[in-house]
């Protein structure tokens, strides 16, 4: 089994996008993605980002760098970087979805920061929401 990485950040749009426009976006991001063995999802709400990314360590960071120079967005946070033992989201390049704004503000406020896990959950809370809501998106 090769090491791997996930990373959780939220982020603002610079301005608000149009279909096309994220349609562009998640083809460019797709395609990156496939070419370094990234993996993951974007969740997208009225202006907001949410993105979770998979992969090798060396790649996720480049990655996460042009992510994080990219003038499509601003107030970057990142929510969680962490080794992971196996992908959550194996089968997309880059999922996605819109979303709600109470499902938006769940996951933003979800415990991101590991301490679930130190209390015996083996996931953290913002993780396993991720997982959830991901679930139910594809129902």
């Amino acid at each position: 089994m090769s090491e791997l990485r996930t990373l959780v950040y939220v982020s603002t749009a610079t301005r608000l996008l149009g279909d096309d426009e994220l349609a562009a976006l998640l083809t460019e991001a797709r395609r990156r993605n496939l070419e370094h063995g990234i993996t993951g999802v974007l969740l997208y709400c009225e202006g907001s980002f949410m993105q979770c990314l998979e992969g090798p360590p060396a790649s996720l960071r480049d990655v996460f760098r042009r992510i994080e120079a990219s003038s499509q967005h601003k107030d970057l946070i990142e929510l969680f970087d962490e080794p992971i033992a196996e992908r959550s989201f194996r089968d997309w390049q880059m999922g996605f979805s819109k979303i709600e704004q109470a499902d938006a503000m769940a996951l933003s406020a979800a415990a991101w920061d590991g301490s679930s896990a130190a209390s015996g959950n083996a996931v953290p809370t913002g993780m396993q929401l991720l997982r959830d809501f991901w679930d139910r998106c594809r129902r």
